[in-house]
């Protein structure tokens, strides 16, 4: 159960990235916090959609807020994980390219580690050797 709520968390999360436009926010909030109207001024959305996707970023806690009079400036509450997610993002990976063969062969070599595996994993207990008779003097 415990691996289903951290793979549930996980995909909260990474959904929460998962737009041009929070992504965009998030960028913008690494320099530095901003406020709403700061954010229409460097973004390509208006108030109410920028305010929307703020507040999905604070459902993942990944924003947060501090109310200055009627101003709210946005912060990261958790910046190294937006440095790093942003960076793994932005990464120029190459694509890679497998051939059937080369598929057939890694399933071939995976089937004989499991077998491999499940053989040592139920090999016979080694028998329990006899002790030793008593010599005497």
């Amino acid at each position: 159960m415990a691996d289903q709520d951290t793979s549930k968390d996980a995909a909260e999360l990474l959904k929460a990235f998962s737009h041009p436009i929070r992504l965009a926010i998030l960028q913008e909030l690494v320099a530095g916090p901003k406020c709403v109207t700061d954010m229409e001024d460097l973004l390509p959305a208006r108030q109410a959609n920028i305010s929307q996707h703020l507040a999905i970023l604070r459902y993942a806690r990944l924003v947060d807020y501090a109310q200055d009079g009627a101003l709210r400036c946005y912060y990261l509450c958790r910046p190294n994980l937006v440095r790093d997610l942003l960076t793994l993002v932005g990464r120029d990976e190459p694509v890679l390219r497998r051939t059937p063969e080369e598929i057939k062969t890694d399933k071939e070599r995976l089937a004989k580690a499991k077998l491999s595996s499940y053989s040592n994993a139920v090999a016979p207990a080694r028998p329990k050797l006899k002790p030793r008779a008593k010599v005497r003097r």
